[in-house]
This record gives structure tokens, sequence and C-alpha cells, in this order.
């Protein structure tokens, strides 16, 4: 008796759709006449999952505020319109990012979109500042980091002397919320306090769509009176239920200076959930073909070269965990030098990623 043993972990090739399976034998497995292949055994086999590779400490709009005792409306400049300008976390001229301890952020790559103006959505006026948009999500920040702003970030004459603006990360995400996009925004609404002047631009619609941070994608123009949204391209990602952000009036109306932004809240988001993990009671139809062998050493013989090996049925009459186990087929004598199989299960998919299966032929 001999055995063969054949794993599809250790398969010398292995098609992409992971059906097909070629093995090359190290040592020749020599074939006596009438000699028969049957299955001894099969085990399949569900491994860990891999782990997926994310980046981590992605920025994103619900997770960072101003902190703004340290930015004093005393400190700014004689302004009438509102000035949009952008922060490269990276540009240690305009800001420096720091971790909890007051070392240096291990995060790099974030970008941020802020807005100066006289706020006359209050009652009283005042001069400030918002975090607008998350522009890029940058990496690897840690919840605690914090942002110094320097003046030089600033627009020029919005604001006087030396600020230091302190900017604090809350929370951070992964990069899982754009390979499997957690929250999409699928509902918003407009502060009613920023969205005039709209001056004669009744009904218009803005062209072309603009991007608001975080991979969104918005249609903005406005009503018979006031700014509002046309439609929502692309809902972005990693936004949550309350979250707000802040959109330049020129993403909505003509160009033209204007004297504050819109304030966006979201009050819906949409999750895609996360791929089902491969289904640990799927069966398999498995069949050797294409048996390798040295030349002229196959005599004369009625049997098949594609041979079922084994099928997991499922029916009213066959209990759905028991294996049929297929005798093979009589084989002439011949060396075989290699096998092919070729594993289907019956929704038509090969193995999964963490599955493999092993085979335990006997040659009697």
């Amino acid at each position: 008796m001999k055995k063969i043993i054949l794993n599809t972990n250790n398969a010398n090739e292995v098609s992409t759709d992971k059906k097909n399976y070629k093995y090359y034998f190290d040592r020749p497995v020599v074939l006596e006449e009438k000699s028969t292949l049957s299955l001894q055994a099969i085990t399949k086999k569900i491994l860990p999952p891999a782990q997926s590779s994310y980046d981590q400490g992605l920025l994103t709009i619900g997770n960072m505020s101003i902190d703004y005792s340290t930015i004093l409306t005393s400190i700014y400049g004689t302004f009438s319109y509102v000035a949009e300008w952008d922060l490269d976390l990276d540009d240690t001229t305009k800001c420096t990012v720091y971790n909890s301890s007051g070392g240096s952020s291990t995060g790099s790559g974030g970008e941020l979109k802020f807005f100066t103006f006289k706020d006359y959505g209050t009652s009283t006026f005042p001069k400030t500042t918002v975090l607008g948009q998350v522009t890029s999500f940058g990496i690897n920040y840690q919840t605690g980091d914090y942002i110094i702003i320097k003046e030089t970030a600033f627009p020029t004459g919005y604001v006087n002397g030396v600020v230091n603006m302190r900017v604090n990360i809350t929370g951070v995400s992964t990069s899982e919320i754009t390979q499997y996009p957690k929250g999409v925004i699928s509902g918003l609404t407009l502060n009613p306090s920023y969205i005039g002047e709209v001056s004669t631009n009744t009904n218009y619609t803005h062209s072309p769509s603009t991007q608001n941070g975080q991979l969104t994608d918005f249609i903005w123009g406005s009503g018979s009176q006031y700014i509002e949204l046309k439609q929502i391209v692309n809902g972005g990602v990693g936004f949550s239920i309350g979250d707000s952000f802040w959109v330049n009036k020129n993403d909505a109306l003509p160009t033209k200076n204007y004297y504050t932004p819109f304030q966006v809240e979201v009050t819906g988001i949409t999750n895609t959930p996360t791929p089902a993990t491969f289904d640990p009671n799927a069966t398999f139809k498995i069949t050797a073909k294409n048996l390798l062998h040295i030349n002229d050493n196959i005599f004369n013989s009625d049997n098949d070269n594609n041979v079922l090996i084994y099928n997991k049925e499922n029916s009213l009459f066959v209990n759905r965990d028991e294996k049929i186990n297929y005798r093979i087929c009589e084989l002439p004598p011949q060396v075989l030098m290699g096998m092919e199989l070729f594993i289907e299960s019956t929704t038509g998919l090969g193995l999964s990623n963490n599955e493999i299966i092993i085979l335990d032929l006997k040659i009697s």
C-alpha cells in the first residue's frame, strides 16, 4: 500500500481562483498492475483569517476641536470678508503637532481647512476661526495629540501679534473607513444662521460639484432665498451623526467675496458592512485530473483520466455532514510524477484565502 498526501497549502502551482492545484512529486510513485486509488481521509481546516493591514491614526472632523481659550478675539485684525486657509500639518513654519506628553507626534500627512470670519450668525458678531474640513486624513496620529498653530498660518492681516491656537485631537480612525466605507453621509442640514447672501442668485445650481473634505463630493446651490443642497454625489467616509463642517459659499454661489462660510451638520450616515467570512459549512467537489507520468510508461486502459475523488452531498436523504467516499479507478501500471486537483464548492467557488484541504489518498 502506498499513500499520497496532498495539502492545498503546499501545492507547487495554484490558480488565482484557488480551484486548480498542481503537485510535482519529488519521488515517483510506482503503480503495479490493477492498482486502485481510493480516498483514505479528507480534512478541511479553517485557518485564522489573515490580519488586515490598515493605516492607523487617521484624522476626521468629528475628532478634532479648537481650544478657543487659546485664540482670543483681541488678536484679530481688521477685515470684512471670510478668509479660507489651508494648513499642512507637516509645515513646521506654520504649526507643530505634539503628542499627549508634549513630545513630537508620530503623525504625518494631515491637511486641514479653516475659515476666519466675522460671525454674523452670533448676536454680538465676534471675529472667530472655525475648523472647516479635514482635506487629508494623514496617518499615525494618536488620541491626545494636539496642534499648535502659529500666526504665520493665518492669512495676512487677519491676526495681530503672536498666535498659539491649539487644536485637540480627541480620537482617530483607521483606513477601514475607506476599504469598507463607514460614516458615509446620507443626510444633512444647513445651519439657518449662515445660508444667506444669496442676493439675486436664486434657484442657482453650482457647477462643478465640490469636495468638502473626507472624500465628500456635493452639488450646492440656492433656492428662492437661501443656500441649499442639490445633490450628494459622494457622502465621503468617517463621519458621525452630529458632526459639523463648514463650506465656502463660493462652492454654492457665483464667485465673489462673502462674509461667512455656511455650516453643515450630518444627520444621517450609512456603513458598508465588511464582507462575510467564508462559510465553514460550504461543500466541495474534488476531482483529480491530468495525472503526470513518465512518457511512454502508460499501458492501455479504459479508465477516465478525470476521476471524482470526493463529493459532500446535501439532500433530504443524506446527512449533510456525511462524507461520500468514492473509490477512484483501477489504474494501469505506470509511474506517477505528479497530479492536479480541481476543487470547487457547490456555489462555484474555490477555496477561501484562510482555508486548506488535505487529501490522504491510498493506492492498493
